[in-house]
């Protein structure tokens, strides 16, 4: 479907000065004679760039809220103190019992939000769960495709070895062996290795399929992480869980997510039962910086 010009552009306010022709990605907005025009409607993402960067209010895209363009505030933040906020953040693996509050997960879900999406697309989808009775299906879910693992690479072995390669394929036996054997010793006592006693996941998924949309979700995640940490939340990407709801449609069900979505993310959240003390090394990242001169 085509879409219809939305954008309103007052030409009596319109300075011509080709801000919203600069910004707007999909080249939609020229500027002429007699000012702005919206050329292209059917390219236009909704991104609000336009709207945003009018000196003069010129521009209303009548698909969107005009409630939701207020001035740009100086957050004051300092570099220094944004990469305290990111040192500072762990991945939480010992959680205290009570899931993250209700207040709490929505100040979450309205940050993220504003994260980036490719195309301005949005098609993220965020489902939350708390019930402890629920995550406890979703424990015991993954506690058996752990085993079947186990079983697969006892039997399987030899071929571990050659595809992975043999100190790979010791690797992966012990840590499974070890994580089974932890979770029988110590099931009773509350000891979770598949959720990391996390007391409220929360699963990103998606029913489109455009190109960026699992990259979306990484991004959403980590916006997810830092602004949890801001709240004293802690948080850990839940790698396995995620991997299993993409492999197998019963852990999909039990996770409840929807027919037809694919899981792009799952994080544990919920307040920290261990409080670290110091920031810990990093190796510095491997870059290169090209500049002029140089190839």
């Amino acid at each position: 479907m085509v879409k219809t010009h939305m954008l309103k552009i007052d030409l009596s306010k319109c300075t011509k000065c080709g801000s919203c022709e600069r910004v707007c990605p999909g080249y939609v907005i020229e500027v002429e004679d007699s000012g702005a025009v919206d050329k292209y409607p059917e390219d236009c993402i909704d991104c609000g760039h336009c709207v945003a960067v009018c000196p003069a209010n010129a521009i209303i895209n009548e698909r969107m809220d005009q409630a939701g363009f207020p001035d740009i505030e100086d957050p004051g933040i300092t570099f220094d103190a944004f990469n305290h906020l990111a040192r500072n953040r762990r991945s939480t693996r010992r959680f205290k019992k009570e899931p993250v509050s209700q207040a709490d997960m929505e100040k979450i879900l309205e940050s993220v939000r504003y994260a980036p999406t490719g195309q301005n697309a949005q098609e993220l989808e965020y489902l939350v769960i708390n019930d402890p009775a629920r995550i406890a299906m979703i424990r015991e879910a993954m506690a058996k495709q752990f085993k079947m693992l186990q079983s697969l690479l006892k039997y399987l072995y030899g071929v571990a070895v050659l595809a992975l390669g043999k100190k790979e394929a010791r690797s992966y036996k012990s840590s499974l062996a070890r994580t089974m054997a932890n979770w029988a010793k110590g099931r009773e006592a509350g000891e979770d290795p598949f959720l990391r006693t996390a007391p409220t996941i929360l699963v990103i998924h998606s029913g489109e399929k455009t190109f960026m949309v699992k990259t979306d979700a990484g991004i959403a995640g980590y916006h997810v992480m830092l602004a949890a940490e801001t709240l004293g939340i802690g948080t850990v990407w839940l790698g396995f869980h995620q991997v299993f709801c993409g492999m197998m449609g019963s852990m999909r069900k039990v996770s409840l997510v929807p027919k037809g979505h694919a899981v792009l993310a799952s994080i544990g959240l919920g307040y920290p039962a261990i409080k670290y003390k110091r920031n810990v090394y990093r190796r510095p990242v491997k870059s290169r910086i090209v500049g002029s001169g140089e190839t």
